[in-house]
């Protein structure tokens, strides 16, 4: 992704000797800033000042590199991540050269593409106390309004309430998909044969088995015999077998809604075996 018409390359003064007093201050307080760059009292204090200089203050070597490294990073953009890679690059600008209007506004831009609106916001206050010429600060005060816009909007959506009402879509629209699906299971042993099925309408699930062949219930051969009954619960089911046994199953059903695991007593032991989705 490349951010076309939002950065700009900074036209950095020239390196000068600095020889008189005021010209050294703002250094001075750079130092100061270097061991605690939270300071935002300081760093508005560099602002004002550097303002108030003519010449301003040089820009370092270090700066410049930084502000070059971002603005590649910016160019170069495919996602979140990137934009992050950008705005660490354009802090470390910030921190060099506090008086730096353009690192402040390129800074900003980074942070609202990465989402990160309270600084994105916080860097655009400090953008416009570097007094950018009209129309700049017109335009750091519209992208402030659309920041803030973007950060309501993003608290919405991580609300709890919000949260909660997507995942229910989600999870209706997940059963929804498998309303009448049926998963089976072909066994063959030396007792029987035939094809275990589970079949899913709505949230509840049956299971049973069509047996083909039986060493010992011939007269089911051919018989479609439910085995139990439940309910599904989240991407859980449980229910109770029919019949004169009455002990109960468990299961789970994959996220993709393709394969469903179900235990259920096998010979004096639970056993939970797979089926897998035929429709």
């Amino acid at each position: 992704m490349i951010v076309c018409g939002l950065l700009r390359v900074v036209p950095f003064p020239a390196a000068q000797a600095q020889t008189s007093t005021p010209q050294q201050t703002p250094q001075q307080y750079v130092a100061e800033l270097q061991g605690n760059p939270n300071d935002d009292a300081l760093r508005e204090k560099i602002i004002k000042l550097a303002r108030e200089m003519n010449p301003p203050p040089a820009v370092s070597d270090a700066a410049r590199k930084y502000m070059d490294r971002g603005i590649a990073a910016m160019e170069d953009a495919k996602g979140i991540d990137d934009f992050k890679a950008a705005s660490d690059e354009f802090t470390k600008a910030t921190n060099l050269a506090p008086w730096l209007g353009d690192a402040y506004r390129n800074l900003a831009i980074a942070q609202d593409k990465a989402g990160q609106y309270d600084a994105a916001l916080k860097n655009l206050r400090l953008y416009l106390l570097t007094a950018p010429a009209l129309p700049d600060e017109d335009w750091a005060r519209s992208l402030m309004n659309k920041v803030e816009y973007r950060r309501e909007k993003a608290a919405r959506e991580s609300s709890p309430e919000t949260i909660a009402v997507k995942q229910q879509t989600e999870y209706e629209a997940w059963l929804k998909k498998l309303d009448g699906a049926r998963f089976v299971r072909r066994v063959t042993t030396d007792r029987d044969s035939g094809m275990w099925w589970a079949e899913i309408h709505g949230d509840t699930i049956a299971y049973g088995i069509y047996m083909t062949w039986s060493k010992f219930s011939p007269e089911q051969v051919g018989k479609n015999i439910q085995w139990g009954a439940g309910r599904i619960v989240g991407k859980n089911f449980q229910g109770l077998r029919t019949g004169v046994d009455q002990s109960a199953f468990t299961g789970r059903i994959s996220d993709d809604g393709d394969t469903l695991y179900l235990t259920d007593r096998g010979w004096n032991a639970l056993v939970e075996n797979t089926y897998r989705r035929e429709r």
